[in-house]
């Protein structure tokens, strides 16, 4: 099975999966990732401290705007990343078809969660952001692996 569609999924979607999507986007340039949030502040853009440190971090980030997860947008990814178990949980009671295609982020750094950083000072994004930079590596090394088999 390939992944060529890749969806990162948080919260709000102004934090976390913006961020992801932007790292993925750079470490797997061959596949198609967006991102979008469970409890979406659908319309604003990437919090402020979340994109200066993921710039500061070499993450180029891009212009975003948030977007509410649906099953639509479900539907239309292979593979769907999650920051959190609860946000794999909220998918599984929401939207059970797709549980076969959530997994954390960081799945392959030994279930490794990403805290949310939602107004917890520059700190904290920068350490969200490390985290997910470190669990997106992971994601990239299982892909390129299953691809270099196919």
């Amino acid at each position: 099975m390939m992944f060529n569609t890749i969806l990162t999924v948080c919260t709000a979607n102004i934090c976390r999966s913006p961020v992801a999507e932007a790292a993925l986007r750079h470490m797997l340039p061959d596949h198609q990732v967006s991102s979008a949030g469970l409890y979406a502040l659908a319309g604003r853009g990437a919090d402020k401290d979340s994109s200066a440190a993921a710039e500061a971090q070499g993450i180029v980030m891009h212009d975003h705007t948030a977007r509410q997860f649906s099953a639509e947008i479900a539907s239309a990814s292979d593979l769907i990343l999650v920051m959190e178990t609860h946000h794999r949980q909220d998918i599984a009671e929401r939207w059970p078809q797709f549980l076969g295609k959530t997994f954390l982020l960081g799945h392959f750094r030994e279930a490794r969660e990403v805290p949310d950083p939602y107004k917890q000072g520059f700190g904290m994004h920068h350490h969200a952001v490390e985290i997910i930079r470190d669990c997106s590596a992971g994601w990239r090394d299982q892909l390129e692996q299953m691809k270099a088999r196919s």
